[in-house]
């Protein structure tokens, strides 16, 4: 059976696709996702999120574009062995598309699977990206496949270079944060006063009847475009909760959140705000562009390289490395040696 054949079996994948025929994201048994079927009322918040919820954040789809875009880029080579497979694949999924894959597993979660194929030497010689979703580990670190336990020799974990979850699990509260305070600017956008008193200032001795209907009548009065309401003698509307200064840090908190995302996704914050930048810059773009191959982007493709390295995969002697040439380091005009990167 190919490693297509088995890859149609394992998630019913589409021929023409390449993608399975799912848009699931988080698996039926993940623990909120189980969490909340079994106990409707627990607290979730020490639980991952899921990718689908992280990636609607602007900062984290960016960090998560610029790494898994440029690492997915770069060519895998070896010490002079003639491995052909390592830059090819079957069907629609591409080279690139595999290892993007890959890295993003390996933010998002911390490791990733492969299915492979081997030769009668028991080598690799053709390999696939296993969804996330698909597979786990039991108590033992066996690897289970839909729940099932399958032979060890068709598949590779490869393990991430950090300690514990990826983003999902570390930056969780931060994620959560930020989806908060996105909530109560929407909330704002539709009604600029969270809060609004009715207060009487005379004595009017208004019916609850009297009281619901009036709220109702100004409740959709702010929530309508060009509403406006008559105030009779005797009663008082007035704002409450609004503050600039409530407003003012809703938009520091955002900023902030932004820095810690950056922060757990291990990428420069300057590059997640969207600008191109000019002249003026240009060296800070330079060094960030140094620091994002050597402190960031390495830091998701060296574990792939290194697991394919490992002589269950490829034969004693066999160094896997990725190809950094494409990818043009240079040194800011200011510097004669980068902080990150020395001159050749």
């Amino acid at each position: 059976m190919g490693i297509l054949s088995s890859a149609l079996e394992l998630a019913g994948y589409n021929v023409s696709t390449g993608f399975p025929q799912t848009t699931q994201v988080t698996g039926v048994f993940s623990p909120s996702t189980l969490a909340l079927a079994v106990f409707p009322d627990v607290d979730t918040s020490q639980f991952p999120v899921d990718a689908g919820t992280a990636m609607t954040i602007p900062a984290v789809r960016r960090g998560v574009q610029i790494i898994s875009s440029v690492g997915s880029r770069l060519p895998l080579t070896t010490n002079g062995a003639d491995l052909p497979w390592l830059n090819a694949s079957v069907g629609a999924i591409t080279p690139a598309k595999r290892t993007s894959s890959l890295i993003q597993d390996l933010i998002f979660y911390n490791d990733t699977l492969v299915e492979v194929e081997r030769d009668s030497a028991g080598y690799v010689t053709s390999y696939q990206h296993v969804l996330h979703h698909l597979w786990s580990l039991d108590a033992k670190g066996n690897i289970l496949v839909n729940g099932k336990t399958v032979p060890a020799n068709q598949y590779v974990y490869i393990p991430g270079l950090m300690p514990l979850g990826g983003f999902l699990q570390d930056g969780r509260d931060s994620v959560r944060q930020y989806r908060n305070i996105t909530q109560t600017i929407n909330n704002r956008t539709a009604v600029p006063e969270p809060v609004v008193l009715t207060k009487e200032t005379q004595p009017i001795n208004a019916t609850p009847e009297e009281i619901d209907e009036m709220r109702e009548h100004l409740h959709a009065a702010m929530t309508s475009r060009g509403g406006n309401v008559h105030v009779p003698f005797g009663l008082d509307v007035a704002g409450f909760g609004a503050s600039d200064s409530v407003n003012s840090l809703m938009v520091e908190a955002k900023e902030g959140l932004r820095k810690d995302l950056a922060n757990f996704l291990g990428i420069t914050v300057g590059l997640l705000d969207g600008s191109t930048g000019d002249s003026n810059t240009y060296n800070n773009a330079v060094d960030e562009r140094n620091e994002l191959l050597e402190l960031t982007i390495k830091s998701f493709t060296e574990p792939i390289a290194d697991r394919l390295s490992q002589d269950d995969v490829t034969p004693p002697g066999v160094k896997v490395s990725v190809d950094y040439s494409t990818f043009k380091t240079n040194v800011s005009k200011a510097n004669t040696e980068s902080p990150v990167i020395p001159n050749a």
